[in-house]
């Protein structure tokens, strides 16, 4: 018996960002290039209280 892998198999993300509000992790968006990671800041980090990259 073999075991079929369901998933992704592409290019290994830049960074992920992880979104804070209130002291909780409430998101997280994954980027595979740095113009990713400058669009994300741009669009989402007024609604959130910070952010962490993993």
């Amino acid at each position: 018996m073999s075991i079929n892998y369901i998933g992704f198999e592409g290019i290994e993300p830049h960074s992920i960002i992880v979104w804070i509000k209130g002291n909780k992790q409430c998101g997280k968006t994954v980027c595979y290039s740095q113009d990713e990671v400058e669009q994300a800041l741009d669009w989402h980090a007024g609604k959130y209280d910070s952010h962490i990259f993993c």
